[in-house]
């Protein structure tokens, strides 16, 4: 049989089971988790999960998350994967860390300095929380990219660098290590 991936975003109120019936259903619908992000924003829940199962295992979990979400009132979308593309095998993966005072732009001028230079984000996760003592509003983001192998990487380093400089970042690009 072959197998399918099923990409999955849940969003709603959140409560202490949530997760717990998330996971129950694919694991009654013979599915595996490949990967997931799930967290706690503000009140809310929300989680983005990759399963992948036989088609008939994807098809019954697809119901079952319809009818998970009627029953606990989430936003549940679900999209069926393609391929993965050959391209992939060409890029390495860097980690890039950031933390900076909070500036309205800075998710959007990073993300413009990584697409702009042909560099696909992966992941990207940020929060805003109060600095000990002076409660200043401080910014961090952890982005992993994937940068092809042609790119030189010491060129980027210092483009990146002197970028930080100019928008008051402080911040790490390094290579994802396993």
């Amino acid at each position: 049989m072959k197998v399918m991936q099923l990409v999955i975003t849940v969003a709603g109120e959140d409560r202490p089971d949530l997760i717990e019936e998330l996971t129950r259903v694919i694991k009654e619908c013979k599915c595996h988790i490949l990967e997931s992000r799930i967290t706690e924003l503000g009140a809310e829940f929300a989680g983005h999960l990759l399963v992948d199962g036989n088609w008939n295992h994807i098809v019954k979990l697809e119901n079952a998350l319809e009818a998970l979400g009627a029953r606990y009132r989430l936003k549940v979308a679900t999209l069926r994967t393609k391929e993965s593309r050959a391209e992939d095998e060409n890029v390495i993966p860097y980690g890039v860390d950031i933390f900076a005072s909070d500036q309205i732009d800075n998710i959007h001028e990073l993300t413009a300095f990584f697409t702009s230079r042909g560099i696909k984000i992966l992941d990207l996760s940020t929060s805003r929380y109060p600095a000990p003592y002076s409660n200043t509003p401080l910014f961090i983001a952890r982005m992993i990219v994937k940068i092809p192998v042609a790119t030189r990487i010491v060129s980027l380093r210092d483009e990146f660098l002197e970028f930080c400089d100019q928008q008051n970042l402080d911040a790490i690009l390094e290579p994802v290590k396993r």
